[in-house]
């Protein structure tokens, strides 16, 4: 069986499974393994993902299962990707039972994440529609690696997106991550089209990807095809899983590259991975009024897995401020690119 999902489009024998390890041929019939299966699940803000400019201070149902589509070198979640599901602790939840768990909770919305949501796709469209219907948003935490029509279908019953642009070569897309880059872009160009609220993040791993020339590349393709007020975060990649004994970026050499991407055009550009900098609050482009202070934790809301920690270089921002009149810097009357509940899909 040929599986369409993703840009790998793998060709699964009888019995055995793809890539993703959790799509299966049985009997010439495709399966997903994984449908309403999740492995891990914890209330957080929206700015953990980090989604900054949609709805700051509202609090998510982080939601995961089994499975990924790419094999990030540095993943902090490798546990939930790389195989051994079979023993793993898990709930098996039906849709109506998951939203249910988010309402009871006090969720705002559901974040897929953790693992990769694509792979989890007709569980993900399907408990998202019904999400929606009551009252909840929808917001996918990914990688983009995705084909056009399933990309359709996700993007119907979202309201947010953050996609990580892994670096900007195929050859570094090729050697860490073992994909391509452009079907990623491709993904965020759907989605920017589509009206979807983007968020951009680009894991900087030190002397792989952080070239002036590559970030500049980067830079330069989001203002132009995602627009200059698409919010963009320079996230810290840690020394971990097959990347432990490689050298971590220094926080101030993050900045240069946060400095050198406003240079270029960018309005809103955070730095990540990290609760030591102050480069995670949101200033007005024009006039630099303070409109959104956010303080983190690095230390609340551990997840944990098969007794590992998950999402472990994610902090948390326990204190979100807003002083945005409306949507307007309350300074200078600058329009802000910020999405409220207002926006919402019916």
């Amino acid at each position: 069986m040929r599986c369409l999902l993703c840009p790998r489009t793998c060709l699964i024998r009888d019995g055995k499974l793809g890539f993703c390890l959790v799509r299966k041929n049985v009997g010439g019939r495709l399966f997903s393994t994984n449908y309403g299966i999740v492995s891990v699940s914890t209330i957080d803000n929206i700015e953990k993902k980090p989604i900054f400019h949609f709805l700051p201070g509202s609090k998510l149902y982080s939601v995961g299962s089994f499975g990924c589509n790419l094999r990030c070198l540095y993943c902090q979640n490798y546990p939930l990707v790389e195989g051994g599901f079979e023993a793993a602790p898990c709930r098996c939840l039906q849709p109506v039972d998951l939203v249910s768990e988010a309402i009871s909770r006090g969720a705002d919305g559901i974040a897929w994440t953790f693992n990769e949501p694509i792979v989890w796709s007709e569980y993900v469209i399907e408990t998202s529609r019904l999400a929606r219907s009551e009252g909840l948003y929808c917001m996918l935490n990914t990688n983009g690696y995705v084909m056009d029509r399933p990309l359709g279908e996700l993007l119907e019953v979202v309201d947010a997106i953050k996609v990580d642009i892994k670096g900007f070569s195929n050859r570094f897309y090729n050697e860490v991550c073992g994909g391509l880059l452009e079907p990623v872009l491709e993904t965020c160009k759907a989605a920017s089209d589509k009206g979807i609220h983007i968020e951009i993040a680009y894991p900087v791993v030190k002397g792989m990807n952080d070239s002036p020339v590559e970030i500049g590349r980067f830079c330069e393709w989001v203002r132009l095809n995602l627009g200059p007020d698409t919010p963009v975060h320079f996230i810290m990649v840690h020394s971990f899983h097959r990347l432990a004994s490689h050298a971590e970026i220094r926080f101030e050499d993050l900045e240069k590259i946060r400095l050198y991407a406003v240079q270029t055009g960018l309005n809103y550009v955070y730095v990540g991975g990290t609760t030591k900098t102050l480069a995670q609050n949101t200033c007005c482009p024009g006039c630099g009024e303070l409109l959104i202070s956010r303080t983190g934790d690095a230390d609340a809301e551990r997840v944990y897995f098969k007794d590992q920690q998950v999402s472990r270089f994610c902090p948390t921002r326990s204190d979100v401020r807003v002083m945005l009149r409306g949507r307007s810097c309350p300074n200078c009357g600058r329009a802000i690119s910020i999405r409220t509940k207002s926006d919402l899909k019916g």
